[in-house]
């Protein structure tokens, strides 16, 4: 099993997984995805562009993908309670399936 170096020695509660880990990066993802690139994409499309500060076509062809980038790296680095939600409910299946198969090498 893959245990998270970062955990404190002596500390009560159980060492988290790196799946774990990598859980919560991936649920920070989606909830960047979903809701920060909805956003910008609303204000990618929105008519309020005026002829200063304007990119030309590069910015027309690269907005999306940096928009993309950005709504990924929001959702990452903020703690929001959606995200938190979505990371609970998810860690408590992957903490499930863990414990699942620990069980079932123990009794084999």
């Amino acid at each position: 099993m893959d245990v998270d170096l970062n955990s404190k020695p002596g500390s009560l509660a159980e060492p988290m997984p790196r799946s774990l880990t990598r859980l919560r990066e991936a649920a920070g993802q989606l909830t960047g995805s979903v809701f920060f690139g909805t956003l910008l994409r609303s204000m990618r499309n929105s008519a309020l562009h005026g002829p200063y500060g304007h990119g030309g076509r590069g910015e027309e062809v690269f907005s999306e993908q940096l928009h993309g980038l950005l709504a990924q790296r929001l959702g990452e680095s903020m703690r929001n309670n959606l995200g938190d939600l979505l990371y609970k409910h998810l860690e408590r299946q992957q903490r499930a399936l863990i414990a699942g198969r620990s069980r079932d090498v123990e009794g084999t």
